[in-house]
C-alpha cells in the first residue's frame, strides 16, 4: 500500500495531465538545459488536449557536480512536488539518479536508480501512461528576428527560434538563457504551449527531513 501510494504521489506531478512521454519520468519539451542552485522557474503548460497545469523547477541543492531539481505542480490532477537528482539535462533518463517524494501525511521517500530500474521492469502503470512531448524536442531549428517578452513585469531579449521536427512538425521558442534550468520563456506548438510566468532566485528545498529508502521485492 506505502509503495503504491508513494508512487501515486510522486507521478501525480508528471501525469496530471498526461507528460510522461520519452523520458519516463520528467515533461520534455524544447530547451537548453543550464542549471544554478538557486534559481527558479514557473510555467503553464497546456498539451495537445488541451490540458493544464503549472509546474515549478526549482534547482534547489547540488550534491557533488550533481544537482537536485525539485518540481512543483498544480493542475486538474492535483499538486505535488518531486525532487529529482540529476547528473545532467533530467529529459534524459540516464541523468536521473535519485527520487524523493513524500506521500500526504506520510515520510518522505527516497527512490533509488536501481529501485527505479526495477519499478520500469515490473511494469508499473504509473511509468507507462502514453503521452507526448510539448511540440518536437530535437529537429532543425530555423532562426527567426529576436524579440522581446515581457514576464512578470520584467522585460526579456529572445533568441526566437523555430524548430522543425519529424512529420514537419514544428513549434516556435523563444530562448533567454537567464531563465534557470530550461533557458525557456515561451514555446508554441499548434494548441500546445509552455509559457514562462515568472522566475527569480533564491529556492530552497521543499522536500527536507530523513528520507526513507523505497524498496520492492
Amino acid at each position: 500500500m506505502r509503495i503504491r501510494a508513494t508512487l501515486e504521489t510522486l507521478f501525480m506531478v508528471l501525469c496530471s495531465f498526461g507528460l510522461l512521454a520519452a523520458s519516463s519520468y520528467f515533461p520534455e519539451f524544447y530547451h537548453l538545459y543550464n542549471p544554478k542552485v538557486g534559481h527558479w522557474s514557473k510555467y503553464a503548460i497546456t498539451d495537445s488536449r488541451k490540458e493544464t497545469a503549472t509546474l515549478t523547477f526549482a534547482v534547489v541543492a547540488a550534491e557533488g557536480a550533481n544537482k537536485w531539481l525539485e518540481v512543483t505542480s498544480a493542475g486538474e490532477g492535483g499538486s505535488g512536488t518531486v525532487a529529482f537528482l540529476v547528473s545532467g539535462d533530467p529529459t534524459n533518463d540516464a541523468n536521473v539518479l535519485q527520487i524523493r517524494a513524500r506521500e500526504p501525511g506520510g515520510p518522505l521517500m527516497e527512490i533509488s536508480r536501481a529501485t527505479l530500474e526495477k519499478l520500469k521492469a515490473q511494469g508499473q502503470q504509473a511509468f507507462g501512461r502514453p503521452a507526448l512531448p510539448i511540440g518536437p524536442t530535437v529537429g532543425k531549428l530555423q532562426a527567426l528576428a529576436d524579440e522581446t517578452v515581457e514576464v512578470a513585469g520584467r522585460s526579456l531579449k529572445c533568441q526566437h527560434i523555430r524548430v522543425v521536427g519529424q512529420d514537419d512538425q514544428s513549434s516556435e521558442a523563444w530562448i533567454n538563457e537567464e531563465i534557470v534550468p530550461f533557458g525557456l520563456v515561451k514555446l508554441t506548438s499548434g494548441e500546445e504551449s509552455v509559457i514562462l510566468l515568472d522566475y527569480g532566485k533564491g529556492a530552497k528545498p521543499a522536500l527536507t527531513g530523513q528520507a526513507v529508502p523505497l524498496s520492492v521485492e
